[in-house]
């Protein structure tokens, strides 16, 4: 359960203040269209979160848990998502421009329409199920490709 409500994560927002949620459980609540530019949210749960729309250019997203997340339209420019866990999260049409994604989880994640200059995957986790931007080469990266399903 959620440690913060919308309404408080606006009014820190608000505050113009730099925003440390470092650890906070976020898991499930409504962020979409808010803008945690450079806020720290290292370790937080984001766990089913909506961040539809949401601002988090120069975020810290080290070690986040965004799984099955939407991040939908979001921009993620020069945002660090090391470790983090993408897990189904729908990142379809997201500017993650720059962004580091080392050992990030992307099983099932949609990236469809996604732009990913200059972002760095390397020690990414993939799957058959993870879908790529066109016109994106993910062979450039130093990737872990999990295995498909058990065999009989």
């Amino acid at each position: 359960m959620a440690e913060f409500t919308r309404q408080e994560i606006v009014k820190l927002v608000a505050t113009g203040q730099s925003i440390s949620l470092r650890g906070v459980d976020l898991s499930g609540l409504d962020l979409s269209y808010l803008n945690l530019s450079g806020a720290d949210l290292s370790y937080a749960n984001l766990e089913k979160a909506d961040l539809a729309h949401t601002w988090l250019h120069q975020a810290g997203l080290f070690s986040a848990n965004l799984a099955e997340a939407n991040l939908t339209g979001a921009t993620l420019r020069l945002a660090d998502l090391v470790g983090a866990n993408l897990t189904n999260a729908n990142l379809g049409q997201v500017d993650m421009s720059q962004a580091t994604l080392c050992g990030v989880m992307l099983s099932g994640t949609n990236l469809a329409e996604s732009v990913c200059e200059d972002a760095n995957f390397d020690g990414a986790q993939v799957d058959a199920t993870t879908v790529w931007p066109e016109n994106f080469d993910p062979g450039q990266f130093d990737l872990f490709v999990e295995p498909a399903g058990d065999i009989p």
